[in-house]
């Protein structure tokens, strides 16, 4: 009868704690406040972008950012934080406003933008 008190007790402990760090907002994803935060973030992780264009997604959880040599970045969110590449011959489809771009690198995950009207645009420039 012990060790079911305990269990009991240990259950409620590890409960307590998951509400705590989703109260304490350490489960939410990360989100983009506005264009300029993407195009920020892509020139600080790639030597000598300069952006000419930045389309945020929605949800704000990615964005593409159009370099003025003709480039195009992905910025999205990773877990906790975001990553920034660059795409090279993307895989892209288009449904509506929803573009399903999967890079050329094999271990970064497929992602899904909604980008509004701009979608057509950014479906003819990948």
């Amino acid at each position: 009868m012990e060790r079911i008190g305990l269990l009991g007790f240990s259950v409620l402990g590890v409960a307590f704690l998951v509400l705590l760090t989703r109260w304490l907002g350490f489960a939410r994803a990360p989100r983009l406040a506005n264009p300029e935060a993407a195009a920020d973030l892509a020139q600080a992780a790639i030597p000598g972008l300069i952006v000419a264009e930045t389309a945020l997604a929605v949800d704000r959880s990615a964005a593409l950012v159009s370099a003025t040599d003709g480039r195009v970045a992905l910025v999205r969110v990773f877990g906790d934080r975001f990553v920034v590449r660059i795409l090279n011959h993307p895989l892209v489809s288009r449904a509506g406003t929803v573009l399903r771009i999967r890079p050329d690198e094999a271990m970064f995950p497929e992602t899904a933008l909604d980008l509004g009207p701009a979608a057509g645009i950014w479906a003819a420039r990948l």
